[in-house]
């Protein structure tokens, strides 16, 4: 191991049978965990580990006797290369990993993660995130491979993730997180069968729309077809909404502040009840009719900072009808702040005609200035 890679910073946190009432008391750890620092707190056992050789981390799980931990967060303050050795726990199981590298380094600390560094975690973590760090030199994620609890895995401001494209099955997993990274449009999306995903994010990873039809061809493939809930692509660098109907069970989908041009939205068309629709500073100019296609009584739909000049009855009319079925504080809303709306006469089913569609309406606004709820119904006589 060079000696650039054996310092680090380590904050374990451990779980104990016992909780305690007051998350601020801190009382005497049951071990000695030196040249550590040890809180026994609600939380459980805190071991908090700062510079320390990794024959030192070794030792520390090496010698301690409690063998299940609610979570490890390692965070490196080397530079240049950390491999993570087998065994790094040593025979004890946590609930939570964390690995950090510095996020202000540049470049990017160096990953490598041996197949057996949490070998005998594999039963028990249910969460699993990498932050900050360079993938590149790590071909595969076989760290993972056993992981029959895992429900969360959580990739964030991490570079060269190819390796996603060699994930093993992980029958238990319901949330997958790839934010901020580079590598993921490099590779084929991994079949996550028999995984029945429910939540999946995928921001701000430079996804053009060949490698998100890609993914949802993937998906659509997969045993997660039916079972994803929500699903995020925002900031990405799409230049049109992909079709969602293939996911019946979608109700929540996000493609706010993609970098688009000019753009129209044909169709969405969801499962059950929608909550949340996120088409935010996506540069929309127009939408098409009938393009919400669902149940949206209790739906935030969010179209702030688009160009959108019409407000057509016949794409909001049977949104809103759903939403006033229940009292405004219930039911969902149709935000449109930031919107140069014309409000002459095609806006006189809503002024006019169906005034009681108006609460569901959020900061629409004309002229500059007008409200759209300020609007008098009776200018709209001759329309």
């Amino acid at each position: 191991m060079q000696t650039s890679v054996n310092y680090l910073f380590l904050i374990i946190v451990i779980g104990l049978t016992t909780v305690l009432a007051n998350p601020t008391t801190r009382a005497v750890c049951p071990e000695d965990y030196s040249p550590c620092v040890c809180d026994l707190t609600a939380n459980g056992l805190e071991v908090t580990c700062v510079v320390l050789a990794l024959a030192d981390v070794v030792n520390v799980f090496f010698r301690t006797q409690n063998l299940f931990l609610y979570s490890v967060s390692l965070t490196t303050s080397a530079t240049g290369l950390v491999a993570l050795p087998a065994d790094l726990l040593s025979d004890k199981r946590a609930q939570n990993i964390h690995l950090n590298c510095p996020s202000a380094t540049s470049p990017k600390l160096s990953l490598t993660i041996d197949p057996a560094s949490f070998e005998f975690t594999r039963f028990n973590t249910t969460r699993f995130e990498i932050h900050d760090c360079d993938l590149a030199g790590q071909t595969d994620m076989r760290f993972l491979s056993g992981f029959v609890a895992l429900h969360t895995l959580h990739l964030e401001n991490t570079l060269n993730v190819e390796a996603m494209a060699n994930l093993p099955s992980l029958p238990a997993l319901k949330e997958l997180a790839v934010v901020n990274c580079t590598g993921l449009g490099n590779v084929a999306f991994p079949d996550l069968t028999p995984t029945r995903l429910e939540r999946l994010h995928l921001d701000g990873n430079g996804l053009n729309n060949e490698a998100v039809a890609n993914i949802f061809i993937a998906l659509g493939s997969s045993s997660s077809v039916s079972s994803l809930k929500l699903l995020s692509l925002a900031n990405n660098a799409l230049t049109k909404i992909p079709t969602i109907a293939s996911f019946s069970q979608l109700i929540t989908y996000e493609l706010s502040y993609n970098a688009v041009p000019f753009m129209s939205l044909s169709t969405l068309i969801f499962g059950p009840p929608v909550n949340f629709v996120g088409l935010k500073n996506l540069s929309l100019n127009a939408i098409e009719g009938d393009a919400f296609q669902g149940n949206f009584t209790y739906a935030q739909v969010n179209l702030e900072n688009n160009k959108l000049t019409e407000f057509r009855e016949d794409v909001f009319k049977s949104m809103l009808q759903q939403m006033t079925i229940q009292p405004p504080a219930i039911g969902g809303q149709v935000l449109v702040t930031g919107n140069p709306f014309d409000c002459g006469c095609p806006l006189a089913w809503l002024i006019r005609d169906n005034q009681i569609l108006l609460p569901s309406v959020k900061n629409g606004v004309c002229g500059g200035f007008f409200r759209f709820e300020d609007l008098n119904p009776d200018a709209y006589g001759n329309c």
